[in-house]
């Protein structure tokens, strides 16, 4: 009976001390620091950099206080503190190029449900930024899901510019008119 009570007596000890512990806050030092750096593969940028062509596709990094658009033989940049704001956005694209694109013209009011298994969901990110003499601009990228969102982190982050952007209002809907 006395060996009875000392296990219950340890065990109370055992769970009071596993309760207290699981009940103080953890802290991991150096866990909330974002990443300075990144890189993403086969992303398009639809429009706005100087020397890209309208719907390149390259490698876009943040590294050394820049976002970096590489292709093979040609680069952008744009200065984190030049970005004035970052919009971003979630689209579905359709992946049909080419003569299957062409045969989709005929299917009637655009196919819905049989092209929507072709196509995939992407991130669009939209920069505004000033170049060196003050002339406002603006860069479009394409990016597979998820990297855009994490990408503006860190360039936030690193000091660039962006604003809270609201809904737009919605509109008051119309009472019926009751009829007597």
């Amino acid at each position: 009976m006395k060996i009875a009570r000392m296990q219950v007596k340890t065990t109370l000890a055992h769970l009071g001390v596993s309760v207290f512990l699981l009940s103080a806050p953890v802290v991991f030092s150096g866990q909330d620091k974002p990443a300075e750096t990144m890189t993403v593969p086969d992303v398009q940028c639809v429009i706005g950099l100087e020397g890209i062509k309208p719907g390149a596709t390259g490698t876009v990094s943040v590294r050394g206080g820049a976002i970096h658009f590489e292709q093979k033989d040609k680069k952008a940049e744009i200065a984190i503190p030049a970005i004035q704001d970052i919009l971003l956005g979630n689209e579905s694209r359709q992946e049909i190029t080419g003569a299957g694109k062409v045969a989709t013209m005929a299917i009637p009011y655009g196919g819905g449900r049989l092209l929507s298994l072709f196509s995939k969901k992407v991130e669009v990110m939209t920069v505004e930024f000033t170049d060196s003499n003050g002339g406002f601009h603006g860069a479009i990228f394409v990016f597979p899901p998820g990297h855009a969102t994490e990408m503006k982190g860190i360039l936030v982050a690193q000091g660039a510019k962006t604003t809270i952007h609201l809904p737009a209002p919605e509109e008051p809907k119309e009472q019926k008119e009751q009829k007597p």
